[in-house]
């Protein structure tokens, strides 16, 4: 526990090294940690590292079919190689996806209220209901860039000899 407790401060200062061992403990620990795969994907991903990020998106997606953080990871993946036989069916299911569901930061954000007072846990808080601004707002790209990816294949498909 202590240790994913040290994981917002690395993802904050974005250490790739620091997030790599804490996830790789966790998923040693237990291979099917669905957070530690998505942490550690994202943040490969986001860092140019896109064939360590690809597995561990499939592993996620192994665990949690309709995850839209997996499904984004993996057809952006596969769509930047140009490989998009393989992306299209990810992006097609990102497409049709439903909303993630945000009620863990509502939860949080109910639990730390009382304690605002305190400016650690102030900031915590206003973190907390950042993060869940930007994350309805990072779904609403991906769909939106789903979609229009979705239509092209399809189109581009349809117009191959």
């Amino acid at each position: 526990m202590r240790k994913m407790l040290a994981l917002g401060p690395a993802v904050g200062r974005n250490d790739v090294s620091r997030i790599e061992a804490i996830c790789a403990e966790a998923l040693e620990s237990d291979p099917r940690d669905f957070m530690a795969l998505m942490v550690l994907a994202d943040t490969l991903w986001r860092n140019k590292q896109p064939d360590k990020a690809l597995s561990l998106g499939l592993k996620a997606l192994e665990l949690d079919p309709n995850d839209v953080h997996a499904l984004r990871i993996v057809a952006g993946i596969y769509a930047e190689r140009g490989t998009h036989e393989a992306a299209y069916p990810f992006a097609k299911r990102l497409a049709n996806a439903d909303s993630p569901t945000l009620s863990p930061a509502r939860a949080t954000s109910r639990i730390l209220a009382p304690f605002t007072w305190i400016a650690k846990v102030r900031r915590l808080n206003e973190r907390v209901r950042k993060d869940e601004a930007e994350s309805k707002a990072s779904y609403a790209e991906w769909t939106q860039w789903a979609k229009g990816y979705v239509s092209w294949y399809e189109a581009s498909s349809r117009s191959a000899p």
